[in-house]
């Protein structure tokens, strides 16, 4: 079993010590956190997706096509595209975030 310590500061390191009784041990607290954020992340691609979807039935465009476009400078600076390029560019990160946990 590794050790890892970290320095928290009072209040901060109560709290845990509450959720890791709740939890029963700290493996458990730290399974639990980590199985939150992965879940999170996946709703947050999930729902960024459906919004990808209305843009591109709207624009009869697939997005990594458009973002390949936007990137270059094809379109303009319209709302919807900044838009499109803001939640892919979004989604793209949360789908790196999920990577590092997977």
């Amino acid at each position: 079993m590794a050790q890892v310590t970290i320095d928290l500061q009072a209040d901060i390191a109560n709290k845990f010590k509450t959720y890791i009784k709740l939890f029963g041990s700290k493996e458990l607290m730290f399974d639990k956190f980590i199985d939150y954020h992965i879940n999170r992340l996946k709703r947050e691609i999930a729902r960024m997706q459906k919004e990808l979807i209305k843009y591109e039935e709207k624009y009869n465009l697939n997005t990594e096509e458009f973002y390949q476009g936007f990137d270059k400078g094809e379109f303009g600076d319209e709302k919807d595209y900044m838009l499109w390029a803001g939640i892919y560019e979004l989604q793209l990160d949360s789908k790196n975030k999920l990577a590092e946990f997977v």
